[in-house]
């Protein structure tokens, strides 16, 4: 399996996963794509809806039909402010207690793994996986 063809598949089982117990604790209506918003979200406070689609590579089209859906389902809101040409988005308590649940389980996975391969050789793995992202990020910049 080629590296790039793992990392899609790493990513797919992860977030299937993730869904799956985000349901099991309560959260209804996400799907995988959409559970992969809030990271975003949460890490760039503020994002305009805009700026979100391209972080993210989706169409304007693809991601107002996404967040319309989330803020449907009560997990995030928008605001304007007067000097703003577009929206934010804002996270609603609903949406900050779906991170708090899949972060816990992430954690949890983690030490799961911690357990299976050690300490040592999940840090390296961690490490690695960093190295990798900043080489490719390194030559899609270029």
């Amino acid at each position: 399996m080629s590296i790039c063809f793992l990392s899609l598949e790493t990513s797919k089982v992860f977030n299937e996963l993730i869904l799956k117990e985000l349901e099991e604790v309560g959260f209804s209506g996400l799907s995988s794509s959409l559970i992969t918003i809030f990271p975003y979200i949460k890490e760039y406070e503020n994002i305009s809806i805009s700026n979100l689609a391209k972080k993210l590579g989706y169409s304007r089209q693809a991601m107002h039909k996404n967040l319309k859906k989330l803020e449907d389902l009560g997990y995030l809101s928008f605001s304007q402010e007067l000097n703003k040409k577009e929206k934010t988005v804002i996270l609603t308590k609903k949406s900050e207690s779906l991170i708090s649940k899949a972060n816990e389980f992430i954690q949890k996975i983690q030490d799961e793994l911690c357990s299976t391969l050690g300490k040592e050789e999940l840090d390296k793995y961690i490490k690695t996986q960093n190295v990798i992202y900043e080489f490719l990020e390194t030559k899609n910049k270029a």
